[in-house]
């Protein structure tokens, strides 16, 4: 469900009610018996008296799937409405059993928004009045064939200084600006009464340049590669509400509000397409302009598990498209060789220097060498790193200078005085030793063995 957006968009209707339930059907999830319980205050109060085709009529209803030995192995909460399939205690004995369905088989429909248009619309009611819009000049009118209405489209192309921008004065001291993007068409009039939620203006989206337009295996290595895009999006660091500043030195300059009263400043070129509106709420890690998100400021900004995630689906995305299933799994393990190393930021007493990429095991040995002398430990962060040069970057000589740059491996192992201990797998297949997995790991140790009595 990539299509799927994280959160409902701006200016999107809603369609629901506040604590409306969705029912969905429920699958068990595992084997045993069901128990049905109920929210009671701060506990669960068990209810005995459920039947096949009851219909679930109370907030906080739960079932407990219990396994052999009477512990709880899932549990699940059921929505008002929903229209139970079995009795209380009854066994389950398929994992895919449907314990609880949906009534009515339609889908519910939660929101509707403009999937090609960025919409604006009024905050607040009022008079709208127009800043530098003007037909002839930075703008055109257009007249729709089908209902014969004119209305009037910012150009692509302005004259210097000019900033197409929609006011609205509302009662007292209030008002409201709207800065038009190129290409919007604008659905108002000058001197026009509007209420709060009318839409003003709509701006079409510009998918060639808010998507990555690279596709296929050449993504794929991009993105294995840890390369930094052309054409990055500027990504928000901290939760806040944006405020649009003075322009400086010809760039937009938007500004974060955090609750606590920090603030992050943000200078866009204008040759980016802004995506966010002034008093709107956003979270770290969301793109205030167009462009490709990178995943070092992913790494960054929302951290390790967060990247997982994110190239996980974003190398998903190239190969489910082309029709190849491939488990998560395999690309776990290369995303984690990508984030074997760290970057120093306080070497403390340790023999690291300030900007060392180090392995996470020699980084977390000398700490503990170090902690266990009384000094004071290092401190990184995580970096990421291509595959290459993540591979060139091994603990191990022999490692390293089989996959690419082997002369500088080598000759930089060299002058360092550096140990091959042979403890990981390729290492020790290039030598033909046995492998340290399975009984191969214990293959150096001496082991006694006692006879069971």
């Amino acid at each position: 469900g990539w299509n799927v957006p994280n959160r409902i968009p701006f200016a999107s209707e809603i369609l629901v009610e506040d604590g409306e339930p969705v029912v969905q059907n429920i699958k068990a999830g595992e084997k045993g018996t069901l128990k049905f319980y109920i929210l009671k205050g701060d506990g669960l109060d068990r209810v005995k008296n459920v039947k096949k085709g009851d219909i679930v009529k109370e907030k906080g209803f739960f079932v407990v799937i219990a396994d052999e030995n009477d512990r709880e192995a899932k549990r699940h909460y059921i929505p008002r409405e929903s229209k139970i399939e079995f009795n209380d205690s009854e066994k389950i004995d398929d994992a895919n059993t449907i314990i609880a369905s949906a009534p009515k088989k339609e889908r519910k429909v939660i929101a509707e928004w403009d999937a090609y248009n960025n919409t604006i619309i009024a905050e607040i009611d009022g008079v709208v009045s127009f800043e530098d819009i003007e037909a002839g000049y930075s703008a055109d009118e257009q007249i729709d064939e089908a209902t014969g209405k004119r209305s009037l489209v910012i150009n692509e192309y302005l004259p210097s200084g000019v900033r197409p921008t929609l006011v609205i004065a509302g009662k007292g001291d209030k008002a409201a600006r709207y800065q038009l993007e190129p290409k919007t068409v604008i659905f108002v009039h000058d001197g026009d009464k509007i209420a709060q939620a009318d839409i003003l203006a709509k701006t079409p989206k510009a998918a060639a340049k808010s998507k990555d337009i690279t596709g296929g295996l050449p993504r794929v290595s991009e993105l294995f590669e840890a390369r930094k895009p052309k054409n990055a999006a500027v990504i928000a660091e901290i939760d806040g509400v944006v405020r649009f500043d003075k322009p400086l030195r010809s760039k937009e300059r938007i500004i974060i509000q955090a609750e606590d009263g920090t603030s992050a400043e943000y200078l866009i070129d204008k040759s980016k397409h802004i995506q966010v509106r002034d008093g709107e709420f956003i979270h770290a890690g969301e793109k205030l302009t167009d462009g490709v998100v990178s995943s070092h400021d992913v790494l960054k900004i929302l951290g390790e598990k967060a990247l997982h995630y994110y190239l996980i689906s974003e190398i998903q995305q190239v190969y489910r498209g082309q029709g190849v299933v491939i488990s998560d799994k395999h690309i776990e393990v290369i995303v984690s060789q990508m984030l074997r190393q760290v970057k120093v930021v306080d070497s403390g007493h340790t023999k690291f220097i300030e900007g060392d990429l180090v392995s996470r095991r020699k980084f977390r040995e000398e700490n503990e060498r170090i902690i266990r002398m009384g000094g004071e430990p290092a401190i990184a962060e995580p970096v990421l790193l291509g595959v290459t040069r993540a591979a060139i970057g091994s603990d191990s000589v022999i490692s390293a200078a089989s996959f690419q740059e082997t002369t500088k491996v080598l000759t930089e192992a060299s002058i360092a005085g550096k140990f091959d201990y042979l403890e990981d797998l390729k290492e020790n297949v290039i030598l033909g030793r046995m492998i340290p997995v399975g009984t191969g790991l214990y293959g150096e140790q001496n082991l006694k063995l006692k006879e069971q009595e």
